[in-house]
């Protein structure tokens, strides 16, 4: 049984870069200067407006979420697709020629509390794209292909983590779109993951949808 993962970032990536830089310019001083305990050195340095920071930010990795993907063979097709769009092999979108068809950096652009965190559209990154792609029960920690609706919905590469395990909720989903693997058995930290994940979600009756905060894949691939 193939096994993929997304490692989920939650929160300010600009705030968190510019922290990093300024944490690893004061450590490359201090390092520098160590050894004769002479800093700051000069008077510039000592009046400097920006503050210095020894201490590293917080990491915005709020975990990885392993995926075992069902082996069925009516699902190769969808299951191929998943592992290409996590490994990247694929190369270039073919309606977004400079956008690669990977995962790696893409949005989770909706998150609804007590429902799902949906992401994977490598064109545009807000839901209104993807590229095309070609019956279980649902249940907390579900992966499934999110599709455009309607009498005749089309797949694409956007999916879904199902984020509840109410009844009323699964209902909603069942028989309505293809679910191909669910978070890994005992793995604790994936779990930990849903639960961050709703955490920022939206309330019911968003009109957007959109998380909180930024989330987005950070790392993916075959495990």
């Amino acid at each position: 049984m193939s096994t993929c993962y997304l490692d989920i970032n939650i929160g300010d990536a600009q705030r968190y870069n510019d922290d990093d830089a300024q944490y690893q310019a004061a450590s490359a001083l201090l390092s520098k200067h160590a050894s004769t305990f002479g800093f700051p050195t000069t008077p510039e340095e000592a009046k400097s407006p920006e503050p210095l920071h020894f201490t590293p930010p917080v990491p915005l990795l709020a975990g990885r979420l392993r995926f075992e993907l069902d082996p069925s063979p009516g699902l190769a097709k969808t299951r191929q697709n998943f592992i290409s769009l996590c490994t990247g092999e694929k190369g270039f979108c073919k309606n977004a020629p400079n956008k690669k068809l990977h995962y790696a950096g893409c949005p989770i652009h909706r998150v609804v509390q007590g429902f799902v965190a949906q992401g994977g559209d490598v064109t545009r990154g807000d839901g209104s794209g993807g590229e095309p792609v070609l019956q279980t029960t649902p249940s907390r920690g579900s992966l499934a292909m999110a599709n455009s609706g309607g009498k005749n919905p089309v797949n694409s590469s956007q999916f879904f983590v199902v984020l509840s395990a109410d009844e009323k909720t699964l209902v909603k989903l069942r028989g309505k779109y293809v679910i191909f693997g669910r978070v890994k058995d005992g793995d604790e930290d994936g779990i930990k993951v849903l639960e961050r994940l709703n955490a920022v979600g939206s309330g019911p009756g968003s009109k957007d949808e959109r998380p909180l905060e930024s989330v987005w894949i950070g790392d993916c691939g075959l495990e």
